[in-house]
């Protein structure tokens, strides 16, 4: 609502009291004047104008003016105070799938976790099977060169490695071997002296001697050797010296193998 100022509204009073009062002020002065002329003829000189009296009383209100032109806006005022928060809404639909987000960064290791139940047993990696076991049952000897042994009775030959046509073992998988033989001397003065080679390099060698004796004399000998596929073994009789043997089989050779090399 408008208001207005006390002190333009009493000016504004007495402005109107003056207007509506005027004529009769006039009129009255109009008949004091004709008084004082006929005094004046009568009585004399007129006396000097009197004090102006008091304003008289506010008029009442006028009729309500137009409305001004609205006045240029003010600045923003500061914020007001949070309202209080209205009742959730219902439930809206379900949105539309959006992309894949990028990978984000690889965080730390966990905590350890606690050690497992013990599992079964598992099977054992399969082991090839190599191994050879003969003998000779005559006697050899003796010779003017040094010659291959030929075993003619077999009594293992898994992996078959050993030919008993030329008494040559030839390694079938690679890996680490053990080899073993035995000879026995003729009852005769002649000596036996027998090496076991590989790939014709001698690796170790048994003798016996005939002490003076006419009676047998045997002895033993072996090898651990590593061998590659396709590699040769064989036992040799050196020359000038001979074997004893029969169908008890005095002369004879073990090997197998130990462990195949890993692939």
């Amino acid at each position: 609502m408008k208001t207005f100022d006390p002190k333009v509204v009493m000016n504004y009073c007495i402005i109107i009291c003056v207007i509506q009062f005027s004529p009769i002020v006039a009129q009255q002065q109009t008949e004091d004047q004709d008084d004082e002329s006929r005094q004046c003829c009568t009585n004399g000189i007129p006396g000097i104008p009197g004090v102006p009296g008091t304003n008289g009383l506010p008029g009442p209100f006028g009729p309500k003016g137009e409305s001004g032109v609205p006045g240029t806006v003010g600045p923003k005022g500061d914020s007001g105070l949070a309202g209080v928060d209205g009742i959730p809404g219902a439930k809206g639909d379900r949105g539309e799938v959006g992309s894949t987000g990028q990978k984000g960064t690889t965080g730390k290791p966990g905590p350890k976790g606690d050690r497992g139940e013990r599992g079964e047993m598992g099977l054992l990696p399969q082991q090839p099977r190599v191994a050879i076991s003969a003998v000779r049952t005559t006697s050899m000897g003796p010779l003017t060169y040094d010659a291959v042994i030929v075993y003619d009775k077999i009594y293992a030959n898994e992996g078959r490695g050993y030919s008993s046509s030329n008494g040559t073992f030839t390694c079938p998988v690679s890996g680490m071997y053990f080899f073993t033989f035995s000879i026995m001397r003729t009852k005769n003065p002649e000596e036996a002296y027998v090496c076991i080679y590989k790939n014709d390099i001698e690796l170790v060698c048994v003798w016996v001697d005939n002490e003076g004796s006419r009676e047998h004399g045997a002895a033993t000998n072996s090898v651990i050797i590593d061998l590659e596929q396709g590699d040769e073994v064989s036992t040799k009789l050196i020359a000038g010296y001979a074997l004893y043997s029969d169908r008890d089989a005095h002369v004879s050779i073990t090997g197998f193998l130990l462990y195949a090399n890993q692939q």
